[in-house]
């Protein structure tokens, strides 16, 4: 079945190359792919023009009034033209199977949540300067890479007998119409760590919807980077995600819904 492949975007353009370098070499190639761009920002047509011959990319953005991914999301869905979709980060390279074992767990009634693995900083730096390569897991444990089971491709394993796997919001498959019958994302969530996996997880959940494990099957190599102080931001969203539960729905208020209109016109 056709996938749609939605990339979310800010600022670093080159991680984006190697991302979609990586999606060039898909073993089975997503037939529209959606950057999500969360600013205005010229710079990132350099990157697409290199691209545009030779993958079917279309390109949303919004203005940057800070943390709006969740916004971003719901207008790739809209946009989006096939039943199964395909969520990853800007800066999270694909292994060659990746879409191609989404294309054949994705199915309505369920969502798939892949695996990253974290990347240390040397071999990163290495794959900004010479381009996106395969990396060998024994030179990534050499480097310093923790978790290195993460990069393990074992598709002969039966994913029901995985323990349950946690969402992350960089890599993680869903069939279209799931994710309109519990609103999209919740547009609440104006702060990292909440809302872009853990709520509509647990949304999901609650419609019954249930998961999918795509451990050492949907593999990715996240790219290293710093990463900012955000605990307050986090507890921000953790008690908002406290209330949402209080509430107990499972189609949020505040979700794709609120964008048809506009998306139209």
């Amino acid at each position: 079945m056709p996938i749609s492949l939605i990339i979310t975007v800010y600022k670093d353009y080159q991680a984006l190359e190697l991302v979609l370098e990586s999606v060039k070499v898909q073993t089975v190639l997503p037939t529209q792919i959606i950057i999500a761009h969360d600013t205005i920002d010229d710079p990132i047509f350099e990157v697409l023009d290199k691209f545009n011959k030779k993958l079917n990319i279309s390109y949303i953005n919004q203005e940057d009034t800070g943390f709006n991914k969740n916004r971003i999301l719901n207008k790739a869905i809209l946009k989006s033209t096939n039943d199964q979709i395909v969520f990853i980060d800007g800066d999270c390279l694909l292994h060659s199977r990746c879409i191609e074992a989404y294309e054949k767990q994705i199915k309505q009634g369920f969502f798939a949540a892949g695996r990253r693995l974290d990347l240390d900083e040397k071999s990163s730096k290495k794959l900004r300067k010479k381009g996106f390569f395969h990396p060998s897991l024994f030179k990534l444990f050499l480097n310093g890479t923790k978790r290195i089971e993460e990069g393990y491709y074992l598709p002969f394993v039966d994913a029901k007998k995985l323990k349950t796997p946690k969402m992350i919001g960089c890599n993680m498959g869903w069939h279209k119409e799931d994710l309109l019958s519990i609103n999209g994302f919740d547009m609440d969530y104006l702060q990292a760590g909440y809302g872009e996996d853990t709520d509509i997880e647990w949304r999901a959940s609650l419609k019954g919807i249930l998961p999918l494990n795509m451990r050492w099957k949907a593999i990715q190599y996240h790219l290293f980077h710093e990463r900012p102080d955000r605990e307050s931001e986090i507890q921000k969203s953790k008690s908002l995600f406290q209330s949402k539960q209080e509430k107990g729905y499972f189609y949020c208020e505040n979700g794709i819904s609120q964008l048809v209109q506009d998306f139209n016109h």
